[in-house]
């Protein structure tokens, strides 16, 4: 006797006596639930954007690198625009109110955690203009010419200015962020108010913090009981019996409840994302169940007089294997993310395998024991579907080689998107156009034409910066930065030695490549200056490294990457080693994360693969099965990714798992096909086939509505992420639906004759 045998026996043992000593059973359940699940209020979560990226991934590093040397302190902006050019008194007014409320510490709106505030108001004294003394006309007046303000503070026409915070909150907690941000809208909202006729503006790393936290929110206190009551409508509408329904739902909340105290107990923080785990482990618990239940029913038609004791046992023996074996199949399908390089899918994968352990136990052993009711007789009223299966049997058995090739024919078209396929990540993606983080964004760009930046680090020897022909091609290479598509504008600190050098007595005339070494040495540690607030960031200590910030309006992940290639390539050009130039930024590591986790997935995604089948061939003894399966469930995710591509054009990050994750969902239905048809009796006639599809397309059907139907809920998500994993995912599991049906059994058939 093979060992799989005995496993078989053990389970049989195990379900039979779980089922004769109920009580004991559903007391030592409640009890593992109780303490297990006592902990599923304590997960903990978290926005941090380092969470998607693995402390190995090189821009990862990048940026730490960058945090190190000139500082982690988030940044909030706020634009004040009068949308009349020539720095209106008006605007000056307000900025100066603002500058001045945010430097009084003992103001009720003052923000305890600022760190340095960047403005007109605060540079004054810098460049030698007490504030107490100098006017509001005076301001005006400087605002043209001095470029310590005009270069850094106001747009073009002198229409807009903007005041910069420096922020380092000493708690990055939900509740503490929380509270920063209902700070700076307080501050807003008391600016719009005092100043209605100007156009207030604010945006930052705390308000791209609030809208995903809001997002997140909303997914929790929605999408879970949406999906719940989706496959509650499915449920009832396949079985008409209000009491399996209920059933086979309380089975996959409690083992929503044990992932959850596991995720829990553990006190790992996870990716705020990774609360749709527990939406999936719901879904696809429920999923496991309805061939078994579809099962029940069609033995009670053909044994009418067994008693439900008999029904139950038995069909849960019958489809031990195929439901123990989906369960593995998917379970690998998400441990695959393992191989992602973002922690937050690592997460995401190992709370749905988790979850797919407890649903598998509480599937063959509690399940039968729940289905039970000594109230009331167990009958399935599953007609509805197994009318609609024949109808999908029948046409496949009345033309199966053209239906094969006119599914296989819309797949090849829908494959063809792949060709025009763009990843694109940028966080503000994951918005709607009318959120209010996009309108501030919006407002910012209108009066700057940017918004936010990515950056460039040089770095040179000791003493190498200061000399004027360093100097001189820094000023070419942000004159070249400045001409390249889409940039807006280049902080640096060029505009201040330039002002030094003309303020010199006498002032300095000649080209930046000519002027003394001594004296540019002087200007480069004069405009570094830390009483000098906000420009302090250009150096690093010692001065062996410049700092660069490029401003840009909203653009794709595509677009980013190519401008920080070519700006590589143009530093390389200049004489600079490849080490001693760096393009950083959270919006440069977020540019390549589609990029960087699809190479980290190949491999995942390929062992998925190959360990599914090897699973699907020894639980089925059947290599030629083992290879069946690969075809018929990885094009249809594919085929989905086109469509996908044909109807958006961009895709994020969800495409680099989307084949790992759905080869295992959507090899469910194959392994129920395939161990149909390997049991079944004159499988290599059509009739034969036809007939075995009448059986197991009940099970089949029912599963696709579940699972597409429920993962469909995720794309009304507040977050693009799990849009697109949602319809990428529905998608497959619909595609893959035809192709069971419509291609499985014709290569079965072809195959079965030449085995």
């Amino acid at each position: 006797m093979n060992i799989w045998v005995r496993i078989l026996r053990w389970i049989f043992k195990a379900q039979r006596l779980a089922y004769l000593h109920r009580l004991y059973s559903l007391s030592v359940v409640a009890i593992i639930v109780a303490v297990i699940g006592s902990a599923a209020l304590d997960v903990k979560s978290s926005n941090d954007p380092l969470l998607f990226f693995s402390e190995n991934n090189e821009y990862r590093q990048k940026l730490e690198s960058y945090y190190k040397v000139f500082g982690k302190a988030t940044a909030t902006m706020i634009v004040l625009d009068a949308h009349e050019p020539g720095a209106p008194l008006p605007m000056l007014e307000a900025e100066r109110y603002l500058s001045e409320l945010l430097l009084d510490t003992e103001h009720p709106l003052a923000i305890d955690y600022l760190t340095a505030l960047a403005s007109p108001t605060a540079t004054l004294p810098a460049i030698g203009y007490p504030t107490e003394y100098t006017s509001l006309e005076e301001v005006q007046l400087l605002s043209k010419g001095h470029p310590a303000l005009s270069a850094y503070f106001f747009n073009d026409d002198q229409s807009a200015t903007m005041v910069i915070l420096s922020l380092d909150h000493p708690d990055q907690s939900d509740p503490a962020l929380i509270a920063a941000y209902a700070e700076q809208m307080n501050l807003v909202e008391h600016m719009r108010e005092k100043y209605p006729d100007l156009t207030i503006s604010i945006a930052g790393n705390v308000m791209i913090f609030e809208a995903l936290r809001e997002s997140f929110e909303r997914d929790g206190r929605y999408l879970f009981p949406a999906t719940a009551f989706v496959n509650f409508l499915v449920l009832f509408f396949a079985f008409g019996n209000l009491r399996v329904t209920l059933s086979v739902m309380f089975i996959a909340g409690l083992s929503v409840v044990l992932t959850q105290g596991v995720a829990g107990w553990s006190g790992y923080i996870f990716a705020a994302g990774s609360a749709s785990s527990f939406s999936i482990v719901f879904t696809l618990t429920v999923a496991s169940l309805i061939h078994v239940v579809h099962a029940m029913g069609q033995r009670q038609r053909r044994l009418p007089f067994q008693r439900s004791y008999t029904t139950i046992l038995s069909s849960f023996r019958k489809l031990t294997v195929p439901v123990t074996l989906a369960h593995l199949t998917t379970a690998v399908g998400f441990v695959s993310l393992n191989w992602a390089d973002a922690p937050a899918f690592k997460s995401m994968g190992n709370l749905v395998a988790i979850g797919l352990v407890f649903s598998l136990l509480l599937s063959l052993l509690v399940a039968p024991i729940i289905l039970k009711s000594k109230r009331s007789e167990l009958i399935i009223r599953d007609d509805r579907v197994r009318t609609i299966s024949r109808w999908f049997a029948d046409t496949w058995a009345a033309a199966p080689i053209q239906n094969a090739l006119i599914v296989s024919a819309l797949s090849l078209v829908a494959l063809a998107g792949l060709t025009r396929m763009v990843f694109d990540d940028q966080i503000t993606n994951n918005f709607p156009e009318d959120h209010s983080l996009l309108v501030n964004i919006g407002q910012i760009t209108d009066a700057f034409s940017w918004y936010h930046s990515i950056d460039l680090v040089l770095t040179y020897d000791k003493g190498e910066m200061a000399k004027p022909r360093a100097v001189a091609d820094v000023v070419g290479l942000i004159d070249w930065i400045k001409e390249q598509h889409l940039v807006g504008e280049v902080f640096s600190p060029i505009p201040l030695v330039r002002d030094c050098l003309d303020h010199r007595q006498p002032p300095y005339v000649g080209t930046i490549v000519d002027v003394p070494e001594k004296m540019m040495n002087y200007c480069l540690r004069t405009s570094g200056r830390r009483n000098n607030d906000g420009y302090v960031g250009f150096f690093a200590t010692e001065f062996t490294q410049l700092h660069l910030k490029i401003m840009l309006p909203r653009v794709s992940a595509a677009e980013v990457r190519t401008l920080s290639e070519k700006i590589e390539a143009k530093t390389l050009s200049m004489g600079f080693a490849p080490e001693n130039t760096t393009m950083s930024g959270l919006g440069v590591m977020t540019a390549y994360l589609t990029e960087v986790n699809a190479h980290s997935m190949l491999i995942g995604s390929a062992l998925a693969m190959l360990v599914v089948s090897i699973l699907i061939g020894l639980f089925l003894r059947s290599p030629i099965l083992a290879v069946l399966s690969i075809l018929p469930n990885f094009l249809p995710a594919m085929a989905s990714l086109g469509l996908w591509v044909w109807i958006n054009g961009e895709v994020g990050m969800v495409a680099t798992i989307i084949a790992a994750v759905t080869f295992g969902i959507v090899v469910d239905d194959t392994i129920h096909i395939l161990y149909a048809l390997a049991r079944g009796k004159h499988t290599q006639t059509r009739a034969g086939v036809r007939k075995v599809l009448r059986n197991v397309t009940p099970g089949v059907l029912t599963t696709t509505a579940t699972l597409g139907l429920g993962f469909g809920v995720l794309m009304f998500s507040g977050f693009e992420v799990n849009r697109q994993l949602g319809f990428l995912t529905s998608m497959t599991i619909f595609i893959a639906f035809i192709f069971d049906i419509y291609v499985l059994p014709g290569l079965y058939s072809l195959l079965k004759g030449r085995r």
